[in-house]
């Protein structure tokens, strides 16, 4: 998140200090492949193994326990900070690449082309969706060309059932990262409308992994020894890569841990990966707001509208079920229709079909075919509802607004020349509620085309967008015809319900909204309900729909 209340003087020398401090590791225990060797304890009746370390590695100077697998807290957590820092350093590139393309596709080519005269007032409309399409093009010929490819569908069935299946993970770590980088930045660059969350949290995933394996004992996906260490690092990578790109404290950890549980609560892995995970993700931050962009200022920046002045107990009780039980049903018809279309555009054979074979060879055409249909619709939706491009967290200010702050004025916002033929003008406030419907409807819509259509990407501010024009259009007609105040506070308790209810991350959906709200947002009033919302709403929505959004392992 771009945040701006307090600017940040911490010295860069007292930066690389904490740096060194971090990653500086005791003499000869960094590497703990070979470094702990069990021995039998005379004690039978002891359930724990004693440990001794080879003659060649010197006694630690900090009291340090080991744990199962031979692996001392001192080492888990310098290893934990070390992948936050890399992985922090990979989503600040990569977040800096992506700033630039879409600068560059969306305002930079079109300035040209109007300046050429290329692009007028006839054509300037168009240039929406055969962007989209092309970049659907584009995506349906790279999907086929970069093998193999990581989602974050995969690292959730990796993770999620009783046991990891660390199988899943690609076996090396490139090309399978620079792929999954690399199609998601086409994807988010296009204008789609699934954002670079759930790429950064597989990207981090895949370098923890990664870094694990080369300091300590390889997993074996046959015994599982070794592999409690890989789960660890896998996702304090996620908590570091996610942190850094959205640049709230904490959020990273709890939404990677929380992805992988099909409940409202925490994986079973949390036990021993949370604090390792809260390390990376200090580190993290440590390093992007101390290192990489000192001078970024500190804070939230979404501002939302005041509230009802002192809302009752009834009043936050009524709120936080109204709007977790319509966050839920919003949530179910979301993933119902993305299941209901993955079935129509991808045969069940897919997966299946083998290289040479005509199955694979109208797999490959497919591809090209499904993604190119999928970018020429959200062309055409985009034209209509422009606002409704890319991920949503650079023009989220609009959505919560009702559009009081212009589609221009935003970080994704486009030139007037492009966005003539809008149905709901996207620089002007929603007059009517069903102007505001329209434009949360179709946000869905083209999240749920990305979504069915395999794009790569996250889709927690995607959703963030797509419930608050919904609330706002909500709280309009009660205020028109029950004369009950707009409630800032109903907006943001449905874009949480909403969001949570999909992913199943209630206690990280509240972290995001409550820390990227700015500094005049009353939180004392708006947390409570946030928090009964996102819970009620993944509640719910488990009660309304066996199914869900991820494929969960058993």
């Amino acid at each position: 998140l771009h945040i701006n209340t307090m600017k940040a003087k911490a010295p860069t020398s007292l930066s690389l200090l904490l740096l060194l401090i971090l990653i500086y590791p005791i003499s000869g225990h960094f590497h703990a492949k070979g470094r702990a060797i069990p021995v039998p304890v005379s004690d039978t009746s002891s359930a724990t193994t004693a440990f001794v370390r080879p003659q060649s590695n010197q006694p630690s100077a900090l009291p340090i326990s080991i744990d199962a697998d031979g692996t001392d807290d001192g080492i888990l957590f310098r290893q934990a900070a070390i992948i936050g820092i890399v992985t922090a350093a990979m989503g600040h590139i990569y977040g800096h690449i992506l700033d630039g393309t879409v600068k560059g596709v969306w305002k930079y080519l079109p300035h040209y082309l109007q300046k050429r005269g290329i692009l007028d007032n006839a054509v300037g409309h168009w240039y929406i969706p055969m962007t989209c399409s092309i970049g659907g093009l584009i995506m349906g010929i790279l999907s086929i060309k970069l093998k193999p490819s990581f989602v974050v569908a995969d690292f959730v069935r990796a993770l999620s059932g009783s046991d990891a299946d660390m199988s899943i993970f690609p076996t090396k770590l490139m090309p399978a990262l620079s792929n999954l980088l690399l199609l998601s930045l086409v994807t988010s660059t296009f204008g789609f409308s699934v954002g670079p969350e759930a790429p950064m949290v597989c990207a981090g995933g895949l370098v923890g992994k990664a870094l694990s394996n080369r300091w300590n004992n390889e997993c074996n996906t046959k015994t599982q020894i070794g592999c409690n260490r890989d789960v660890i690092m896998t996702y304090a990578g996620a908590a570091g890569a996610l942190t850094a790109f959205m640049g709230i404290p904490l959020a990273g950890s709890i939404f990677a841990l929380e992805l992988t549980r099909a409940s409202a609560g925490m994986t079973s892995a949390a036990t021993d990966a949370l604090v390792p995970a809260v390390v990376a993700s200090v580190a993290a931050l440590a390093f992007i707001r101390g290192i990489a962009d000192p001078h970024s200022s500190v804070g939230g920046h979404f501002r939302y509208l005041p509230s009802i002045p002192n809302p009752s107990g009834r009043v936050t009780i009524v709120t936080s079920l109204v709007c977790g039980i319509g966050g839920a049903f919003i949530a179910t018809i979301f993933h119902k229709s993305v299941h209901f279309l993955k079935d129509v555009l991808w045969s069940p054979d897919d997966d299946n079909a083998k290289d040479g074979s005509i199955q694979a060879s109208f797999q490959i055409h497919r591809e090209v075919l499904v993604k190119t249909a999928i970018g020429i619709a959200v062309g055409a939706l985009s034209m209509k509802y422009p606002t409704t491009m890319f991920w949503g967290e650079g023009s989220l200010q609009t959505a919560i607004d009702g559009q009081s702050t212009p589609f221009t004025d935003t970080k994704h916002g486009l030139p007037s020349i492009l966005t003539a033929r809008a149905n709901v003008d996207p620089n002007a406030p929603c007059e009517t509620s069903w102007a505001a419907i329209q434009v949360g409807v179709a946000k869905l819509i083209s999240i749920a085309l990305a979504c069915a259509g395999k794009f790569p990407g996250g889709i927690i501010f995607p959703l963030f967008f797509a419930a608050a024009p919904i609330a706002n259009a909500m709280c309009g007609f009660f205020s028109h015809h029950l004369e009950i105040p707009v409630n800032s506070v109903a907006i943001v308790a449905l874009m949480a319900s909403t969001q949570a209810s999909v992913t199943r991350t209630p206690l990280a959906t509240v972290f995001m909204l409550t820390l990227s709200a700015s500094s005049g947002t009353e939180l004392s009033k708006m947390l409570p309900c946030v928090i009964l919302s996102s819970y009620i709403g993944v509640f719910c929505s488990r009660y309304i729909s066996k199914e869900s959004y991820f494929t969960y392992s058993k």
